[in-house]
C-alpha cells in the first residue's frame, strides 16, 4: 500500500459538497482520462501481457465509472467539462521521465498508482459527508472500493516493470511531488484533486 505524505483535511470534502455539481462534472472528467491514461500505457507497452490485461480491464471500469459520474453530473445540472487542465495531474506528469526505460515506464505507472490512491482517499472522505444524497454517497462508496484496488494494481505493475527495490525508490520521490502538487490555500474550481 502506498502512504500519502499528506492527508486532505476533511474540509476538503465539506467544501466539495457545497459545489456537488461542479465536483461530479470534474469527477466524470478524471475517469475519462484514467481510461485514456490506461489505454495509452496499454498501447504503449503491448509486449508486456499482464500490463495489458490488467490495464484494459482498468480502462473499462474507468469507462463505466466516467458513465456513471456523468449520469449524475447531468441529474444535478451541471454542465459537463469540456477539456480542463488539471494542475495536480500536470505537476506529476512533468515529474516523470521521458526516453529511457524502464524509467519512463516506472514514472508512468508510479504516476498512476499515486493518482488513483489520492482519488480513493478523497472520495472515503466524501461519502460521510453525502447523508442528504444517498444515492451519490452509495456510488462514491463503490467508486472508492475500486481506486482502492487501482493503486495497487499500478504499483505492482511498477514493481514488475523495474525491479521492486528501483520502484520504490522512485516512489518515496514521488509521493514529494504529489505532496507538494497540493500545498497552498484551495486554487480555484472545486475538483476532485483540487487544493484543500
Amino acid at each position: 500500500m502506498i502512504d500519502l505524505l499528506r492527508k486532505t483535511p476533511p474540509s476538503w470534502a465539506e467544501h466539495a459538497v457545497s459545489r456537488l455539481p461542479e465536483l461530479v462534472a470534474d469527477h466524470a472528467t478524471c475517469e475519462l482520462q484514467a481510461a485514456v491514461f490506461a489505454l495509452a500505457l496499454v498501447g504503449r507497452y503491448p509486449g508486456d501481457p499482464l500490463l495489458v490485461d490488467r490495464l484494459s480491464a482498468l480502462a473499462a471500469e474507468e469507462l463505466r465509472h466516467f458513465r456513471k459520474a456523468t449520469k449524475e453530473a447531468r441529474h444535478l445540472g451541471a454542465r459537463s467539462h469540456p477539456r480542463r487542465s488539471n494542475p495536480y495531474v500536470s505537476t506529476l506528469r512533468a515529474a516523470c521521465r521521458s526516453g529511457r526505460e524502464p524509467d519512463q515506464g516506472l514514472d508512468l505507472l508510479l504516476t498512476g498508482a499515486l493518482i488513483e490512491v489520492r482519488s480513493h482517499e478523497r472520495f472515503l472522505l466524501l461519502v460521510p459527508c453525502l447523508s442528504a444524497e444517498p444515492r451519490l454517497a452509495k456510488l462514491y462508496a463503490e467508486l472508492a472500493i475500486a481506486e482502492e484496488r487501482h493503486g495497487p494494481a499500478y504499483l505492482d505493475l511498477a514493481e514488475r516493470h523495474a525491479g521492486k527495490e528501483a520502484a520504490r525508490a522512485r516512489l518515496a520521490e514521488l509521493l514529494v511531488v504529489e505532496a507538494k502538487a497540493l500545498e497552498g490555500p484551495p486554487d480555484g474550481p472545486v475538483a476532485v484533486h483540487s487544493r484543500a
